[in-house]
């Protein structure tokens, strides 16, 4: 379980992957098929589910690189790769500048990090040039709050009891879901037979106000209830279970997760 002293990397890796990024990782897996032989970058890996994931499945690529702008996350998900046997290259760079030799990957999967890239294109425009002739993208993007009741709760929440600077935290999560934004940056950027799925998982958590506590007071948004009380803290987290409505059964949470999957292709030479 994750305490005060944890870093924001431990913090995530064990609230917000299982309920959230592992089954994501496996859903992303199974839909880009990898296959024996390729070559896998796992972009923005952050503490290293898909890569995990991926070694986890019996494919055997003929390598898997692993990239991501955080020392921390990166610690993480070292050591957790050491602890599964997993043998992969891990690399800190920004995903606009990736230390990767032209046309020399056959798969990329990218989870959850499109919206938090500084210079979108650029890191589209870099994601194809490593990519071979016929090179395969799979990317998660989440979609708006409207469709993500977990979120939005949380967003409401924060927003009442903390103040809009941690509720801007939650919603820049859902800072790209519009369709047609995805679409116009994956064609500038070159990229063929662009295909975009709205896809959502049920996900769920046994205890709801646990989750509470771990996605909210210790996550992105750790740094801004930090000042506040202990009460207001609990208001905070009790706020968040009513917004939930239907997803609260009093005890555990059950919640749609709704996000963008898009699938590209690297022109072929």
């Amino acid at each position: 379980m994750p305490t005060e002293t944890s870093s924001f990397a431990q913090r995530y890796d064990s609230v917000l992957v299982p309920v959230i990024f592992r089954p994501w990782a496996q859903e992303m897996i199974r839909r880009a098929a990898p296959k024996d032989g390729e070559a896998v970058l796992d972009l923005a890996c952050g503490t290293g589910v898909v890569t995990c994931e991926l070694a986890a499945s019996g494919v055997k690529p003929s390598s898997l690189t692993a990239i991501d702008h955080s020392a921390d996350m990166l610690a993480v998900a070292r050591q957790r790769a050491a602890d599964q046997g997993v043998n992969a290259t891990w690399l800190q760079a920004d995903a606009a500048d990736l230390p990767l030799e032209t046309a020399t990957i056959d798969l990329a999967i990218c989870q959850q990090a499109l919206q938090f890239f500084p210079d979108k294109p650029a890191a589209l425009s870099e994601l194809r040039r490593v990519l071979r002739p016929a090179g395969r993208v799979l990317m998660c993007v989440q979609r708006d709050l409207d469709h993500n009741p977990m979120l939005s709760a949380q967003a409401a929440a924060l927003d009442a009891h903390v103040g809009t600077a941690a509720g801007d935290a939650v919603r820049a999560i859902c800072g790209l879901g519009d369709r047609q934004t995805l679409a116009d940056l994956f064609a500038q950027a070159g990229f063929e037979a662009v295909t975009i799925e709205s896809v959502a998982l049920e996900l769920s958590h046994p205890d709801g106000r646990a989750y509470a506590a771990g996605a909210m007071g210790g996550m992105h948004t750790g740094d801004k209830l930090s000042p506040i009380t202990e009460a207001q803290r609990q208001a905070c987290f009790d706020m968040f279970l009513r917004e939930l409505g239907d997803c609260f059964d009093g005890q555990s949470i059950r919640f749609p997760h709704v996000s963008h999957l898009v699938s590209a292709v690297a022109p072929a030479a």
